[in-house]
């Protein structure tokens, strides 16, 4: 199907206007259920163009294989109907509609097309997810759009479960951003009083798993992200350099599950860390059997997956009564630590920032990071820096 043929509007050619009962209605004449010529009838144009909406959404309307629910189907019947909804009952504005169709047409249909809703599956999704955040590594869509092309990219799915046409919407068995970064156009300064280092130390050691434990203090220590940390193998340590121990950023866990590169070009990075992390890791490693090069496989061979990062933080959180000040929790270290940086001027450049961070939006780390911070830091001895802030 040519860009030029993506449903977006349903079209109503075949309406026309009628006499009945001395009155000028409208009317549309189309093939029933039992193969006989039946015709739907309003009162003006728009009643009618809704009727039809709700017609296609009862029996198939138009012309469709019965035994398929295409997502290019399902987009058109939902698009309308968000078009033809009274103002004063959730019908969205002018500019929400144009962006429903410029990320379908430009995002949503180029990956799926014609595909049968009832057959997109987790992988899938995590494929989809993947395209849109190559397309933010890009500079194409920044992560606020991803995050609103997948919400509507859902929202498809939900309308058909309510529709009795697809079972149960798979996007609903996982959060498949969990591992994107969200980037707000503003953040809160973390409050420093409270979320001490002491503070995250003993949240972290209530975890009872010495794997998602290890993981957390690497988060902490190094701003890494989740899938950057879940990827640290045996020779990614660097526990007896001469200049202090650091840890090589030179892969990250896929939605999938596999191993691959980091986020961006510059993810590849070596990141100092404490005598008392490289303690724990020595320690840790000595435990592993002699053959496992991976730090963070679970029994099965398996990466530790991010429901599971996330589920051991909860129970800690809720122990302490603590609630986090950030939506994606096990960004909560990588953002701390950031601030943490910039705060107390280990990074003043924003470029020197963000090449620790591994990240490219030069802008987003200043304004984030460096800026609420800059009459407000405590300059330390960046020769032991992480020494005198992780002490614990």
């Amino acid at each position: 199907m040519s860009q030029e043929n993506i449903p977006h509007k349903i079209e109503y050619n075949n309406i026309e206007p009628v006499e009945i009962d001395g009155k000028t209605k409208y009317r549309i004449a189309y093939t029933g259920k039992d193969s006989k010529p039946k015709f739907l009838t309003r009162i003006n144009k728009k009643d009618l163009k809704l009727a039809i909406v709700n017609k296609i959404e009862e029996d198939g309307f138009i012309k469709t294989n019965s035994n398929s629910w295409f997502y290019t189907q399902a987009y058109e019947l939902w698009y309308n109907r968000q078009l033809y909804k009274e103002k004063n009952y959730g019908r969205p504005s002018k500019s929400c509609l144009k962006d429903y169709d410029s990320f379908y047409r430009n995002h949503i249909f180029p990956h799926f097309q014609s595909q049968d809703i009832r057959l997109i599956d987790k992988s899938n999704i995590s494929n989809f997810v993947d395209n849109l955040e190559k397309k933010v590594n890009d500079g194409q869509i920044n992560s606020k759009t991803l995050s609103k092309i997948y919400n509507v990219f859902k929202t498809i799915i939900d309308y058909s479960v309510s529709k009795d046409k697809v079972n149960k919407n798979p996007c609903n068995s996982q959060d498949f951003l969990s591992d994107i970064e969200i980037y707000n156009r503003e953040f809160d300064p973390i409050d420093f009083d409270y979320w001490t280092i002491d503070k995250i130390v003993q949240l972290i050691e209530l975890i009872p798993n010495p794997q998602v434990k290890l993981l957390f203090f690497i988060m902490l220590e190094t701003a890494c992200r989740p899938s950057e940390a879940r990827g640290v193998a045996r020779h990614h340590l660097h526990l007896d350099s001469n200049q202090g121990a650091y840890i090589t950023i030179n892969s990250a866990v896929k939605r999938n599950g596999t191993l691959g590169l980091p986020k961006t070009k510059g993810g590849k990075r070596d990141l100092i860390i404490s005598s008392s992390l490289r303690d724990r890791l020595r320690k840790y490693v000595d435990q592993l059997p002699k053959d496992q090069n991976s730090l963070f496989k679970s029994n099965l061979n398996q990466y530790i997956a991010l429901k599971v990062l996330i589920s051991h933080l909860d129970k800690a959180l809720a122990k302490m009564r603590l609630q986090l000040p950030i939506n994606r929790k096990c960004y909560f270290f990588r953002h701390y630590t950031a601030t943490l940086w910039a705060k107390n001027k280990k990074y003043t450049d924003p470029m020197d920032l963000a090449k620790a961070l591994g990240d490219k939006d030069i802008n987003f780390v200043n304004r984030t990071y460096i800026k609420p911070y800059e009459t407000k830091s405590l300059e330390l001895d960046k020769s032991d820096w992480q020494n005198q802030q992780f002490n614990y």
